[in-house]
């Protein structure tokens, strides 16, 4: 600010009598659902927390915040029910919902935009992507993608796909996020490919994969800079999963085939720690093409077999899986269970009754 003379620009205490390093530690440990109230103080604050020193102090306190999006349907028992055969007028489309995974506490994510039905999301650094799906007006495949500043809170519209899909692979792999199969509108499953760099807002048209590959896993593995596209089926074999996977080398820009690497359809994958790991039966991590699988942990108690999303979060020390209570008494809804990967421990989140409908798609933000 400058002198009301003119003069060179006043320095002014973030907080009054406190070294500037001191107040930055003290604005680190705001919670990060108060962020947004936080940078509306004054512009001192706002530019606090968006310098880099402010990440590295929240860090250093030990204050960082797991955040897990969820894209997921609203939860038609959470309202009063539906008549004559109609959706409740307040149950929610589907949208972005949001697990703080340190505080236990559950939002909706304000501010977002429309999200197409099975969207996909990824995550990379602070930034979330809402990615692809239907339009839920004519139901047809969109190219649509939206980006979410986790640490400010804002959204904006990116750079769409160069192929509208659904159902496809896709995961943050070395700093950018990959897209990979999928359908388009006339079901028709894709081998196409693409990779959206974030911070230059554009895609990158990637070769062909060397199959089709409809309802394909994605995900990061080999020290997080590779992108694997699990399993999938081609247009004239719908439903019959494959049993392989491929990754793309980024350095020689070509897709490698993996063989025998996927467990039966209904599994789900997340890499921890460099490692492949799925959750069908128990907790198994993949060994290699000559090793095959091997238990790690027990299976999260009461899921329904099937439906269950995964993600990573804690730097690697927790999962956090999503899918359906087993069970006549689970009544289609939908919990959280977080595994310990140091106690091989599993915790069950029962959300409130409006978070419990059917997620399609998570991914993890540390704050």
């Amino acid at each position: 600010m400058r002198s009301p003379r003119g003069g060179a620009e006043e320095h002014i205490d973030l907080i009054p009598g406190i070294p500037d390093d001191v107040a930055v530690d003290c604005l680190a440990r705001v919670p990060h659902a108060s962020h947004r109230a936080l940078r509306r103080v004054c512009r001192g604050w706002l530019s606090a927390a968006a310098a880099p020193a402010f990440a590295s102090a929240r860090a250093a306190a030990g204050a960082n915040e797991d955040l897990v999006f969820l894209l997921q349907f609203g939860n038609p028992s959470a309202n009063d029910g539906p008549k004559d055969g109609d959706a409740p007028a307040n149950t929610p489309a589907y949208g972005v919902a949001v697990y703080n995974v340190t505080t236990g506490e559950w939002r909706r994510e304000s501010g977002a935009p429309p999200v197409p039905v099975f969207a996909q999301c990824a995550a990379v650094g602070s930034r979330l992507a809402v990615l692809g799906g239907w339009d839920p007006q004519t139901f047809e495949p969109v190219a649509d993608v939206h980006v979410l500043d986790a640490a400010t809170g804002e959204w904006r519209r990116a750079a769409p796909m160069g192929s509208a899909r659904s159902f496809f692979a896709c995961a943050e792999a070395g700093g950018k996020i990959y897209v990979a199969g999928g359908h388009d509108k006339h079901k028709n499953a894709l081998k196409t490919a693409e990779a959206y760099d974030a911070g230059a807002d554009a895609w990158d048209p990637l070769p062909d994969m060397s199959e089709e590959r409809d309802e394909c896993d994605g995900m990061a593995t080999v020290a997080g800079d590779r992108f694997l596209a699990v399993s999938g089926y081609r247009t004239a074999r719908q439903g019959g999963f494959e049993r392989d996977a491929e990754w793309f080398d980024p350095a020689a820009r070509a897709w490698r085939r993996l063989e025998r690497v996927r467990a039966p359809p209904s599994a789900a994958h997340v890499v921890v720690r460099g490692r492949v790991w799925c959750i069908d039966g128990a907790v198994m991590e993949w060994m290699g093409t000559r090793r095959g699988w091997r238990e790690v942990g027990p299976y999260p108690p009461g899921l329904k077999a099937g439906t269950a999303r995964a993600v990573c979060v804690a730097g690697g020390e927790k999962v956090v899986v999503t899918g359906a209570l087993d069970g006549e008494g689970g009544g289609g809804r939908h919990a959280l269970w977080v595994f310990d990967v140091k106690t091989k421990n599993w915790t069950v989140v029962k959300p409130p009754p409006e978070f419990a409908g059917f997620v399609f798609s998570v991914a993890s933000v540390r704050i």
